[in-house]
């Protein structure tokens, strides 16, 4: 599988602290059957502005370390890019990455950004000749049960990302991601989601559900549409080809 989704660099943002905690959430990723990570640590200005060197630095110890480790996975490079203008204009000067130096850029709002504020985002993107890859869409409140807002993202050119664990079924009590696991599922029925990924940050409260997000697409929606969804769509955006 492909994970084009992850917080795998230690030390640059809310994912692991430490190259050993990096280490064990790849290798968690690996046992599940994830062969192809790409790392897209968080870029937002006022939350998350590590500089750009530090963490290629902590990026290339990690990849040597895994080369090691766990000689069959791939790392590549990316970002999650939480939009605003600071962050359009340094798409602009080509001072954050894209995803894997393709055309397509993992884009992120947060959960109350208004649906006008995301149109014009996303067509803001555009004009740089970028493509947005919607990061969890399902958490956001102004495209919940909006298929019709989604298919429109969709026809501008946009794909779209739901996150393996909002897959997964809602438990009966205290199951914190409920709703967004009922609009994952919307989303999924309709057939508005590119890709699934995992957007793990640790072993605790956000590990990654690759294997069990498999399971589930398989036995509810087919394999075909598993493979699409976690392995052949993520594949092609990273090869800059269109889905």
């Amino acid at each position: 599988m492909i994970d084009i989704h992850s917080h795998i660099i230690f030390g640059v943002d809310d994912g692991p602290k430490t190259i050993e905690e990096s280490l064990d959430l790849i290798g968690e990723a690996y046992r599940q059957g994830v062969r192809f990570i790409v790392a897209t640590s968080h870029r937002r200005k006022g939350m998350f502005e590590t500089p750009e060197k530090i963490i290629m630095t902590n990026f290339v110890q990690v990849k040597e370390r895994v080369k090691v480790a766990y000689p069959e996975m791939t790392l590549c490079y990316g970002a999650e890019l939480y939009y605003s203008k600071d962050i359009l204009s340094k798409l602009e000067k080509k001072e954050v990455p894209t995803l894997n130096g393709t055309r397509y850029i993992l884009l992120e709002f947060s959960k109350n950004t208004p649906w006008k504020e995301i149109q014009e985002a996303v067509n803001e993107v555009m004009l740089l000749g970028l493509t947005p890859l919607l990061a969890h869409i399902e958490r956001y409140d102004a495209l919940a049960f909006q298929s019709e807002r989604v298919e429109e993202l969709i026809d501008k050119g946009c794909y779209t990302q739901i996150n393996s664990n909002h897959v997964l079924k809602p438990g009966l009590i205290g199951d914190r991601a409920k709703e967004f696991k009922k609009r994952a599922r919307c989303f999924l029925e309709q057939d508005l989601v590119h890709c699934v990924a995992s957007d793990m940050h640790n072993l605790i409260a956000r590990p990654p559900f690759m294997r069990e997000a498999y399971k589930l697409i398989t036995e509810e929606f087919g394999e075909d549409r598993a493979k699409a969804l976690l392995k052949k769509n993520p594949l092609m955006l990273l090869k800059n080809q269109v889905i």
